[in-house]
């Protein structure tokens, strides 16, 4: 299984996998149960259907009991497999999904592996930590909904909860805006050094369908609108934004701009309350990403509006200006009963402590002991370790750019290093998909697994076991 189970103890006996499964449930069966309860059972029809060493006939029995309190993180359950059922045992829905994800599993490993013969053993398990994340760029590379959807599927199926939706760049605007409606006009399409136009963008009804569907899976939908740099995108549509003003156009090459949003303008500021609030309006989750990273100030040092900003505000430098950009952000989300997170660089000056912090420089150590001591929440995703648009592999040929991050190496990663002060301010981990080099959703794929495995163990069981490997080659096949 993966992720490894809190506590699973195997017995010597077996259960026969039969053919026909059927459920029964006991306590608070609600829609949202039941919807549950059907899914897992349509995707059991289907696999015992498909299987290639068919189950035996019979009934399969599936036993359901919510009357109880686990009193664990969220997403807690039991399983027990005797000789004649499966009793699954939870306290709510996403419990009951985790207990299916893991099911799955199990079935899939009898059926390939073991004629069809499912040990009968004890399986208690509950996360060690409440984010466990994967981030996907949408920007540099887009991907529509039925790629994204099926993205959410592979999340859930490995017991994640957090989808980082990367959704603006330099290279691109991802959301189709009303009140601005030349991000997506101008700021959705970029021309290739082909003369190609390449872009695309997610209609508000597209956005909420993924949000609906990614709910289903108890997945919860970060967006991410990256400022006050990375806004190329955003300064191709509306360029008096800038500091200087000229003809921007989304850029076709990977890395940072020198021109990034004026925080000394007025109408910027105004602009991104109104921007974010649109965007919150889309997201129910209680979070939104607004970047906050690789935001160069040489444009800032020159600008007389920043200067002037700087001084009227009292602060010492462009940094404390970020930080009172940011604050300012901060408060309108919070109105609107979100909490904004950044990349570390929002530390950098006076940063309050509400907003999560998102580790990712170096190996991360040094910025979540800053976030600690400051008192800000953190989550976890060293560039070095979980940015899996590095490679794999050390052959260079294979996809990617930077740096190595081997399977291995993922493994290797240990949480609690990162736990500085009372340890509660680390709220778990993600691993962060840049699409740069990644043209296509089946080099997505490809650059995901098996390294993903590893991510999810390490944040639901707090460390990777040495037999993940083997782990691995018995249930790959299910993705």
């Amino acid at each position: 299984m993966i992720p490894t189970p809190t506590l699973r103890v195997i017995s010597e006996n077996y259960l026969q996998i039969a053919s026909t499964p059927m459920f029964r449930v006991a306590g608070k069966n609600c829609a949202r149960i039941k919807r549950i309860v059907t899914q897992f059972e349509y995707w059991l029809h289907g696999y015992l259907g498909a299987s290639t060493l068919p189950p035996k006939d019979g009934i399969l029995l599936i036993d359901i009991d919510l009357n109880v309190n686990l009193n664990h993180l969220d997403g807690a359950y039991i399983i027990n497999v005797s000789a004649t059922e499966i009793m699954i045992t939870t306290d709510g829905e996403q419990g009951l999904r985790n207990a299916f994800a893991s099911l799955k599993q199990l079935i899939h490993r009898a059926l390939t592996f073991q004629q069809g013969k499912l040990e009968t053993q004890f399986i208690g398990d509950n996360p060690a930590y409440e984010w466990r994340g994967l981030h996907l760029d949408v920007s540099r590379h887009f991907f529509g909904v039925k790629e994204v959807c099926q993205y959410l599927d592979w999340m859930a199926a490995l017991k994640l909860n957090r989808f980082h939706w990367h959704l603006s760049d330099d290279q691109g605007w991802r959301i189709n805006s009303t009140r601005f409606p030349l991000l997506t006009r101008k700021g959705a399409w970029r021309k290739e050094d082909d003369g190609s136009i390449y872009g695309g963008f997610y209609t508000k009804k597209e956005i909420k369908e993924v949000v609906k569907y990614a709910r289903s899976l108890g997945i919860t939908v970060i967006p991410e609108i990256d400022l006050p740099g990375h806004a190329m995108a955003i300064l191709s549509a509306y360029p008096d934004l800038a500091c200087f003003p000229r003809e921007f156009e989304p850029l076709t090459v990977w890395g940072i701009s020198e021109d990034i949003l004026c925080a000394g303008k007025d109408a910027t500021l105004s602009f991104l309350k109104e921007l974010l609030l649109e965007v919150a309006e889309l997201f129910p989750g209680p979070y939104l990403h607004i970047g906050g990273d690789e935001a160069p100030k040489h444009r800032w040092k020159e600008c007389p509006h920043c200067q002037q900003r700087i001084r009227q505000e009292g602060l010492q430098d462009e940094e404390e200006l970020q930080s009172w950009l940011i604050q300012q952000l901060q408060q309108t989300l919070e109105d609107a009963g979100k909490t904004l997170l950044g990349w570390d660089e929002i530390l950098d000056g006076n940063l309050g402590t509400q907003p999560i912090v998102h580790v990712w420089s170096g190996d991360g150590k040094d910025a979540a002991r800053k976030a600690a001591a400051n008192g800000n929440r953190y989550i976890i995703s060293p560039n070095k370790l979980l940015y899996f648009v590095w490679r794999a592999e050390e052959d260079p040929a294979t996809p990617g750019a930077h740096g190595v991050t081997s399977l291995e190496k993922v493994m290797a990663i240990k949480p609690r290093e990162y736990e500085f002060g009372d340890g509660e301010l680390l709220l778990g981990g993600q691993a962060n998909v840049w699409t740069e080099y990644m043209p296509d959703f089946a080099t997505v794929k490809k650059m995901l697994f098996p390294r993903v495995f590893a991510m999810a163990e390490l944040w639901w069981n707090g460390q990777c076991e040495d037999d993940l490997p083997q782990r691995i080659k018995e249930v790959e096949s299910l993705w």
